[in-house]
């Protein structure tokens, strides 16, 4: 009990918030990843929109590329993203546990490692959501009919789309770098 009022109960809070974070951070990646998985399934050739009346409303070879680029991106981010909060979570733990590890990184050289690797982990995870809605709006024109030939439902969901994500990034945005500036200055 000493111990925790000399301050070091800091260290015990961050080393409980950042790995619940980190975790928290691939259960998102992992979610976006099914995601990812069900956007590559509506990528066959030679797809009709359910605008059946209007066939140029149908999607060409070009619209399924794009989709399936936007989607390898997206997959890719939220791996890059996975891989580096896991290796982060793995270094937090050898660091807390193993009194060595703090006289070979010291505290200074440890948190702007940490600080990086956790913005890293953020940003790619932010990428791959970007990809995703741009991918999600491909699925859309490609079942429902392209934008350009002014299908009501898919200018809602496009628009569903534009409105929706980024105001949960926001959300996603503001909390994990409070995770992160908590992080830095633990």
């Amino acid at each position: 009990m000493g111990e925790s009022s000399n301050g070091s109960s800091g260290n015990g809070k961050l080393k409980d918030i950042l790995p619940q974070a980190l975790d928290d951070l691939v259960s998102v990646n992992s979610l976006f990843t099914v995601a990812v998985f069900l956007g590559i399934a509506f990528a066959s050739p030679n797809q009709h929109s359910l605008e059946t009346h209007r066939p140029h409303c149908d999607p060409d070879e070009k619209m399924g590329k794009r989709l399936v680029v936007s989607e390898v991106v997206s997959f890719s981010s939220f791996l890059l993203s996975s891989l580096v909060a896991k290796s982060l979570k793995v270094y937090i733990n050898i660091y807390y546990s193993n009194k060595k590890a703090q006289s070979t990184m010291d505290e200074a050289q440890f948190h702007p490692f940490k600080g990086l690797m956790f913005a890293l982990s953020m940003l790619a995870s932010i990428i791959g959501v970007l990809f995703l809605t741009i991918s999600m709006s491909y699925v859309v024109e490609i079942k429902i009919g392209r934008l350009s030939c002014g299908v009501t439902e898919t200018r809602a969901a496009v628009m569903a789309l534009i409105i929706l994500v980024p105001f949960g990034l926001i959300i996603y945005l503001s909390s994990m770098s409070a995770a992160l500036a908590y992080s830095i200055r633990g």
